[in-house]
């Protein structure tokens, strides 16, 4: 009975600590290079990612800040019917990276659109490879960072070196996310991608976004 009762024990505590890291075990980060070919900012939350690339591109990281795109809103085609257009999340990227001193000719805006971030991540990687990069910086959120440096490392391939950066504008409060109902919601959230990740979704990431090797660094075409 006792020996029983202190394996209980043993695994609730198990258990309970298990719980407490699981917001910083969502996040990453890799050491920045000193130099990278592009800034990629991941599509989601506007504000703390723009703010992150922002500042790695008037630091001189990188000559170009990347930013994808994402599908329409619900309704939009509705509203479009109607006169009514309201602006896209790249475009609000745009605007607000104009505004945080990233000239136009900087920014590079990929045409596909991504509806998750396995598809986003093979768009990436396919630019990437296409223009022939070989250093990028991923911006994105902090509890996203985990699920998307496995994604991305998998879709560039070994051929371009990833390097993490979670945003230090992000609110994300990891040590303590189940304080917080939105954290708490963002951890449910990313443990389900990632065991759907680590279920289903590796084994159908390629290298290069899926390129067929003749179509690799051929000469840059336009995103």
């Amino acid at each position: 009975m006792r020996a029983a009762l202190g394996v209980a024990v043993a695994l609730a505590a198990v258990g309970a600590a298990a719980l407490l890291a699981a917001g910083r075990m969502l996040v990453v980060a890799d050491p920045l290079p000193p130099r990278a070919d592009a800034i990629v900012i991941l599509g989601g939350s506007i504000p703390d990612r723009t703010l992150a690339a922002a500042d790695l591109y008037r630091a001189g990281l990188a000559p170009r800040v990347v930013v994808t795109r994402e599908v329409a809103r619900t309704g939009q085609a509705a509203l479009d019917a109607r006169g009514v257009r309201l602006p896209e999340d790249d475009e609000l990227t745009v605007t607000a990276l104009r505004g945080l001193g990233v000239p136009s000719r900087a920014i590079v805006v990929l045409r596909r659109r991504g509806i998750s971030t396995d598809s986003e991540a093979r768009t990436i990687a396919r630019w990437a490879c296409t223009h022939r990069l070989r250093r990028v910086v991923v911006v994105t959120s902090r509890a996203h960072s985990r699920r998307a440096r496995l994604i991305l490392r998998q879709a560039l391939g070994p051929g371009i070196a990833l390097a993490m950066h979670p945003s230090r504008y992000d609110a994300f409060a990891a040590a303590r996310w189940w304080r917080v109902r939105r954290d708490a919601k963002i951890i449910l959230y990313e443990y389900e991608r990632l065991s759907h990740h680590w279920l289903r979704e590796r084994w159908t990431i390629k290298p290069c976004g899926g390129l067929r090797h003749d179509q690799r660094g051929t000469p840059p075409a336009r995103p």
